[in-house]
């Protein structure tokens, strides 16, 4: 991330900050922000929460993968806590081949699988974020799972560039 492309930072609770545009960059032709935190990989765009879950959701197909689960956040804290909560979705998803190489190799991968993609409202816009598969997988040992989670990596940053871009998305 450029600090001249974004001037403010949006500190979360969670860790990594979140760049967003400022008011005199809301004119800007650039639309996404996009940064590494500490275990995955994000994106802010200028798109409400709902259409920037159903590009990434197409993005996701394009590439691949599979939507193993999906969790309305926003919903599951309103319904069961009472409180208002902005839109915030989780999608567990896997390559299917991927999934199963690795749990020939070792059955208990099914612990951390499937991978986690998130799309939260955020500044005016959405974050588009994925779980960095190379850590997540870096607590087994065994270099063929290394070289599947580097190409589950690679498949999910080609995704958030999929889905930020717009391309091939119609809304």
């Amino acid at each position: 991330m450029q600090d001249r492309e974004c001037e403010e930072i949006i500190e979360t609770a969670e860790g990594p900050s979140v760049c967003a545009p400022s008011e005199q960059h809301a004119e800007r032709e650039t639309s996404a922000f996009q940064e590494e935190c500490a275990y995955g990989m994000k994106v802010w765009i200028r798109l409400p929460h709902d259409e920037a879950l159903a590009a990434v959701r197409h993005a996701l197909g394009e590439r691949g993968f599979t939507i193993a689960c999906e969790m309305d956040v926003g919903r599951l804290i309103r319904d069961k806590l009472g409180i208002t909560y902005p839109g915030y979705t989780i999608l567990g998803v896997s390559l299917p081949d991927a999934m199963h190489q690795a749990l020939e190799l070792d059955r208990d991968m099914g612990l951390i699988l499937p991978h986690h993609v998130i799309v939260y409202e955020q500044s005016a816009g959405s974050v588009i974020a994925a779980v960095d598969v190379i850590a997540e997988m870096a607590i087994a040992d065994g270099r063929d799972l290394r070289e599947i989670a580097r190409v589950s990596n690679e498949k999910l940053r080609e995704v958030i560039n999929l889905a930020s871009s717009g391309v091939g998305f119609e809304a």
